[in-house]
């Protein structure tokens, strides 16, 4: 998703951003099968009108088609913006020392790990349920195609709009998974550059721990306050490249939370669809839950200095301490949603007071819930929930 090459070299000097890579193809790839699935469900729409089943199919693709172009503007900023950081680190290197005993790199590929298996489980419990319903479907009409009545229940803005033949299927199988995984490494995208940051945060906060109750010296407190600094505007340029995707993700993981709990009020008509709503609905929350703390610990470390700044005696309080204090208490680092909100922890509450209230109306005007289960000609006639 970020089409940038080099980025298994030694230093950042190697990295840069070609028209002639692998990494675009599969970017170009996603970007131009979300334009054909965004298309399909706005013609969808003009023939069958809105409801809230079909904006979620349009929301999730439109989400990989917007994923893929603001990760491909990123990609032309991205070796200059790691050559700074990496300017910043070579300078830290030999004041600060690593925190964690498991490398920052160690720490990536875990979370990687985690997040990209479960969304893979994710997808095969959807496709499971997919056929679970198309199974249905089958032994009503006594049909005997179990793999056609899965592409057509599955993508009916597809196949509603043109003829069934397996080719068309896999094809559109395929823009699925990738549509699927640029939305969770939207996710992971932030939750990597948040721990990365906040990491920097850490280093300095432990080598102020360490002196503290010292008398140290004013050149000691100018170079913390330095590196502070620097810390503060490698954050600031950090967020004016990836604002939009802050926003992007805590909007529409915001509004799938909303859609998933109004499903939920739909009766759920095998084991295989009641496990796949729960583990979906389940890691959707935790995916939101993460970015939101890790995006939050970058805020939270920059605020820790200031117990050890008050700390420090009346004896050796200086010039430089005070000016050390007012940044820390003034300065509001962060990163942030297109500046319409700043990631702390304050805002996982604000999000779940959000998420009543839109329910709260979404209930009111939803009526799925009438038609999905008057009887089961409506269960293949009802677009699946495609995640």
């Amino acid at each position: 998703m970020l089409p940038v090459s080099g980025v298994n070299t030694p230093d950042a000097s190697y990295l840069k951003f070609t028209w002639c890579s692998p990494k675009l193809l599969y970017t170009i790839a996603s970007f131009l099968g979300a334009i054909v699935m965004t298309i399909f469900n706005i013609l969808q729409f003009t023939k069958t009108g809105i409801n809230s089943m079909k904006t979620t199919s349009l929301v999730f693709y439109g989400t990989s088609l917007i994923a893929s172009l603001l990760f491909l503007k990123l990609a032309k900023l991205w070796p200059c913006l790691a050559l700074t950081w990496e300017k910043i680190e070579r300078e830290f290197m030999f004041r600060h020392r690593r925190v964690s005993r498991i490398s920052l790199a160690g720490r990536f590929k875990l979370i990687t790990a985690i997040v990209m298996t479960l969304a893979m489980i994710e997808h095969t419990l959807s496709v499971l349920k997919g056929f679970s319903y198309a199974m249905t479907c089958v032994k009503y009409r006594s049909d005997s195609d179990v793999i056609a009545e899965y592409f057509e229940s599955q993508f009916p803005q597809v196949f509603s709009q043109m003829s069934y033949s397996l080719w068309k299927a896999i094809l559109v199988d395929i823009i699925n998974m990738l549509s699927t995984f640029s939305w969770n490494f939207v996710d992971l995208f932030l939750i990597l550059v948040s721990m990365a940051l906040a990491d920097q945060f850490q280093q300095l906060n432990s080598r102020l721990n360490s002196v503290r109750g010292k008398a140290m010296p004013d050149w000691w407190w100018a170079e913390a306050r330095n590196d502070y600094n620097h810390l503060a505007s490698l954050t600031r340029r950090v967020d004016s490249h990836i604002s939009t995707i802050v926003f992007l993700s805590f909007a529409t993981d915001l509004y799938f939370i909303c859609i998933q709990l109004l499903f939920s009020f739909n009766l759920q008509r095998s084991h295989i669809q009641k496990i796949y709503f729960c583990f979906s609905f389940g890691f959707l929350v935790t995916r939101t839950t993460a970015v939101s703390l890790y995006a939050a610990s970058i805020n939270d470390e920059s605020r820790l200095p200031a117990p050890i700044l008050y700390s420090v005696s009346s004896a050796n309080y200086s010039t430089e301490v005070m000016r050390f204090l007012t940044q820390v208490t003034t300065d509001s680092i962060s990163l942030t949603g297109m500046k319409f909100f700043s990631v702390t922890r304050g805002l996982v509450l604000t999000i779940a007071g959000t998420i009543v209230t839109y329910e709260l109306v979404l209930v009111q005007i939803n009526n799925i819930q009438q038609t999905i289960q008057s009887n089961i000609t409506n269960i293949c006639e009802v677009t699946m929930l495609i995640l």
